[in-house]
């Protein structure tokens, strides 16, 4: 599976395989927010409350890049919104250890995770830009890998540098986003072969949208919210629900994140090659069927051995979920501003769910019912499994799409992801 992988990546276009890079250096430089509550309680001697509201505002900003990200992408362009991001991400970072007023540090966090996050929908964007219709499910699972790989080696390398100097990890992030920048502005605008660069200039709308345009975004955006909270509560929730609800040793909680970790990196990519020309609705209910049916699990889940099974079925849902929710979410608007208008919607929806998992988590458990938040995330996942369904009846909620029978462009694999750029 790794060298069907490392094939299908090798074979995509050079426009993908720069976004997939760059991506690549970017979240593996992501060292420094996972060790940001506790710069600033060592290091800037804030109490819990103070620290709890100025890690808080990093997911304000990321709010707001992902609202405002439809107007940059279509006045700048992808390209340059995701420089533009990189620049002021680095900016931030080399700053943050130098402030020390609680305002000064809060505004810096809102910045940074304004910096951060709008690089996600300029890339969604960017992806749109430069791949086919057929090829876009592939593209997508690609580009989650490079974050999955590159988030699985950030946090590591930030605690050995923390635990040499605190500030110096900010410092290692902003040299790796630079790194990032770097690469973005090279692989695209350089030698090779001719091809058509992520975007660059203003993209010019594509007129009045219709109704339909409208609430078929709203209808996906309502059903993927579950998903969304669903897919939240594994990192928050995963670990306490382990150690404290049942009593287990830690590792357990280790295994289930590995094990999700290593499906992910050796199936997401493979699978989604193969079931490139499946339509979006069975793909999607596939995805939601077993991301249900792995989160009711973990709730009724008590043991070791029980909690492995569970984060297998959960995990090949979100294997087959997420690119899918990308490619039709992509499909709604294949062009033009409206189409970075639904991606940069599209990522407020997972913002706006990160934040809420924490919050309802701890809220649903409780002395009883301790797994009730999994059998809640999945219950609420059925429900928007019956609710696909019943989508698919009007014109108004659902746009259908044939399975795809063009043939993928490839260089060395038949299944690789290319694009005529």
């Amino acid at each position: 599976m790794i060298l069907k992988t490392f094939r299908i990546v090798a074979g995509l276009d050079d426009a993908l395989r720069a976004l997939f890079l760059t991506t690549l250096i970017f979240r593996a430089g992501t060292m420094a927010y996972p060790f940001l509550a506790a710069h600033l309680l060592l290091s800037e001697g804030l109490d819990k409350a103070q620290v709890g509201a100025a890690v808080a505002c990093f997911g304000v900003g990321a709010l707001a890049a992902d609202l405002a990200a439809g107007v940059l992408l279509a006045r700048f362009g992808a390209r340059t919104v995701m420089l533009g991001g990189f620049l002021l991400n680095a900016a931030v970072l080399a700053v943050i250890p130098l402030v020390h007023q609680l305002t000064s540090i809060v505004t810096a966090v809102v910045v940074w995770g304004f910096a951060y996050e709008v690089v996600t929908p300029a890339a969604y964007s960017a992806i749109v830009d430069v791949s086919r219709p057929a090829e876009r499910k592939v593209a997508f699972s690609c580009y989650r890998l490079a974050i999955n790989l590159g988030m699985a080696v950030g946090p590591i390398v930030g605690g050995l540098i923390f635990a040499v100097g605190p500030r110096a990890v900010f410092w290692a992030n902003a040299v790796c986003v630079l790194a990032a920048a770097g690469a973005l502005a090279l692989r695209t605008h350089g030698g090779g072969p001719p091809g058509r660069p992520i975007r660059t200039e203003k993209r010019a709308g594509v007129g009045a949208r219709s109704l339909r345009d409208h609430t078929r975004f709203w209808t996906i955006f309502g059903l993927s919210l579950p998903i969304q909270l669903a897919y939240s509560l594994p990192s928050v929730f995963a670990g306490t629900y382990v150690i404290v609800a049942l009593g287990m040793p830690g590792y357990w909680a280790g295994i289930i994140f590995t094990v999700n970790a290593a499906g992910i990196v050796l199936f997401e990519v493979p699978l989604n090659a193969a079931m490139a020309r499946w339509s979006s609705l069975p793909t999607l209910l596939m995805g939601y069927g077993l991301a249900g049916a792995g989160f009711l699990l973990m709730g009724l889940s008590s043991s070791g051995p029980s909690l492995i099974l569970s984060t297998v079925v959960w995990t090949a849902g979100e294997i087959v979920v997420f690119p899918g929710l990308l490619h039709y979410v992509s499909s709604l608007a294949p062009s033009g501003s409206a189409a970075d208008r639904n991606m940069s919607l599209y990522s407020t929806g997972v913002n706006v769910a990160f934040i809420l998992a924490p919050h309802l988590a701890l809220l649903l458990s409780g002395p009883g019912h301790t797994g009730f938040p999994w059998m809640a995330a999945g219950a609420a996942v059925c429900v928007a499994w019956l609710l696909l369904i019943a989508a698919r009846a009007s014109p108004y909620t659902w746009q259908d799409d044939e399975p795809s029978h063009e043939e993928p462009s490839h260089k060395e694999e038949p299944e690789s992801c290319t694009s005529a750029i």
